[in-house]
């Protein structure tokens, strides 16, 4: 009839319960939190093993300008300050990159089973991290002994304490044990 309002098609079944899905989806209902928390650990872990990767080659690259056995450097014997300005600006970009994937832990929602377990792992993390920048402020002020602070060691479910469910879903941790 003419002046009447044409009925729009209906969409399909298929189509409905596809944006349904989608809208399930982005709004996290569904999620199982177990799987959540397991894959917040892991982008921490990644971020951690990153950071002491790009330490490792920053270390790497400031080994190639410091003086060798060769150089006149050495055989007058080098100075502990030499050894100390080549590692600083590495320590100090690691003592910086671990900050994030601290506070991203700190940040993540365990599950109830985990919640005893997360709080003890968050609090690791942290004490490495302050380990860490004890470790650049002592490497500044010219202490040479205190390069073994900077290691690290796995993280979060790298440790055989985390619960082997955790462990099993964060594949990026346990590769850092």
């Amino acid at each position: 009839m003419a002046g009447m309002p044409r009925r729009l098609p209906t969409p399909p079944r298929a189509a409905l319960a596809l944006g349904l899905v989608a809208a399930l989806a982005a709004t996290g209902c569904g999620a199982n939190p177990e799987e959540e928390y397991a894959e917040g650990w892991n982008g921490v872990c990644r971020d951690v093993a990153s950071a002491l990767s790009a330490f490792r080659t920053d270390v790497s690259s400031a080994a190639t300008t410091s003086p060798d056995a060769g150089d006149e450097a050495v055989a007058t014997g080098l100075r502990t300050e030499a050894v100390v300005a080549d590692l600083a600006v590495p320590a100090r970009k690691l003592a910086r990159a671990l900050r994030a994937p601290l506070r991203d832990a700190e940040a993540l929602e365990p599950p109830a089973v985990w919640r005893t377990w997360h709080a003890t792992a968050t609090r690791d993390l942290a004490a490495r991290e302050r380990t860490v920048a004890d470790g650049v402020r002592r490497l500044q002020s010219g202490d040479a002994e205190a390069l073994p602070l900077l290691a690290l060691g796995g993280v979060g479910p790298a440790s055989t304490s985390a619960p082997g469910a955790l462990r099993d879903q964060a594949p990026d941790c346990t590769v850092q044990r």
